[in-house]
């Protein structure tokens, strides 16, 4: 049974409502009509070149992506650059594109949600909320069995699969965690602010890290990919649950999302 891409934003804005969005972000439908059918759904980190033809190659007609296809205003398309001959093809192709960003990673029950989870963190808060709720924001903190940085990073980096750095003690015994996927250096502050011992995220930068150790907070960079790439089973499993798991093709794409190889 098709669906149209406007029902199929409308339970993925049930999750993440578009106000809980930055105001420099680029969130929502960003290619192709509200109006238009789909029987299959590929979800995404990052809309890349080798995505998009395998959603051709597939007949997917719709994209739900985390990072914004198109995020700064165009001022050209040309399509002798990757860019612009991505969205040639996915026009050519008639393949729709919607974006759910950082209101993802605000919403109660998005993004930073599911990374305090798969933590295991208890009694898990918002880090840096985005109105007096409290239950939306970005960052979660929350308490932990005991386990020290070193094993931690360990757990982490096999977990995720990902190649994990750390600035501060190895041998600090963390009880209280907190997390933010993406690129969480700015919340350092409110990371030591919350009593946590170390703050887990990605794409810290050096002097995130400095005033980090200087504070005495741990933290453990997981890099970009691996803190968000846990999106793609939790927004499957949601438009399965809200559209019918038999009603329509939901794939999750991972072509090319994680630039970065490692030796």
């Amino acid at each position: 049974m098709p669906f149209t891409v406007q029902r199929v934003t409308q339970v993925m804005e049930q999750l993440a409502p578009r106000h809980l969005a930055e105001d420099w972000d680029n969130v929502g439908l960003q290619l192709g009509e509200y109006q238009q059918s789909v029987s299959g759904i590929m979800v995404t980190l990052t809309v890349t070149p080798a995505l998009v033809q395998r959603a051709i190659h597939e007949g997917t007609k719709l994209i739900v992506a985390h990072h914004p296809l198109i995020f700064r205003p165009l001022k050209k398309i040309r399509t002798d650059s990757p860019a612009g001959r991505m969205i040639a093809d996915l026009i050519k192709n008639d393949i729709a594109v919607y974006v759910s960003h950082t209101n993802l990673d605000h919403a109660a029950n998005g993004l930073n949600t599911w990374l305090a989870e798969d933590l295991g963190l208890e009694a898990a808060s918002v880090l840096e909320p985005w109105d007096d709720t409290l239950e939306t924001g970005l960052g979660r903190v929350g308490l932990c069995d005991p386990v020290t940085v070193h094993e931690l990073a360990q757990r982490l980096a096999q977990r995720w699969h990902a190649r994990v750095r750390f600035c501060g003690n190895p041998n600090t015994v963390c009880k209280k965690i907190a997390v933010c996927g993406g690129a969480g250096g700015k919340l350092v502050g409110k990371a030591f602010a919350s009593g946590a011992d170390v703050l887990v995220t990605g794409d810290v930068g050096y002097h995130d890290a400095l005033d980090a150790e200087q504070l005495g907070l741990a933290v453990i960079d997981a890099g970009h990919f691996a803190t968000e790439q846990i999106m793609l089973k939790y927004i499957a499993k949601h438009l399965e649950q809200e559209l019918g798991e038999d009603s329509i093709d939901i794939v999750q794409g991972r072509d090319g999302d994680n630039p970065w190889k490692t030796l």
